[in-house]
């Protein structure tokens, strides 16, 4: 109930005090929509419970598409686990991952990278410059 209400205002936002009423772009859209989803999903793999730490760490593999260890990190941190058990989640982590697809030719195949932090921090502060200035 909270995520559509939360996605409702987040989507509605462009168009806040306007006087004209209007859909949010496509592109703001698509931003909005994909950032929820992700933070639903982090909150779905920090919920779960951490053992079996193979389901655990299939479940982060699969819900959130993140062969990163340090973000896996960081959700283990969120999670609350010591250090101690977190040594050996990001073992199984590691081991657990699938590996990366190859081009044809035997080459690295094409792929998307995911926002640096210093992309997202910029995406970050554009928003908050639009609610600023709706506001």
């Amino acid at each position: 109930m909270i995520r559509l209400d939360l996605l409702t205002v987040l989507l509605d936002l462009p168009s806040i005090g306007s006087q004209v009423v209007r859909k949010a772009p496509a592109s703001y859209t698509k931003i909005v929509v994909k950032g929820m989803t992700r933070a639903e999903m982090i909150l779905k793999v920090v919920m779960a419970p951490h053992e079996p730490s193979v389901v655990f760490v299939d479940n982060y593999i699969k819900l959130l598409a993140d062969g990163n260890p340090e973000t896996f990190q960081k959700t283990l941190d969120m999670k609350g686990l010591k250090r101690s058990e977190q040594s050996s989640m990001l073992e199984l982590f590691r081991q657990r991952l699938p590996t990366p697809p190859s081009g044809a030719d035997g080459g690295p195949s094409l792929s998307f990278s995911t926002p640096t932090p210093e992309q997202e921090n910029s995406r970050i502060r554009k928003l908050e410059k639009l609610i600023k200035k709706r506001l």
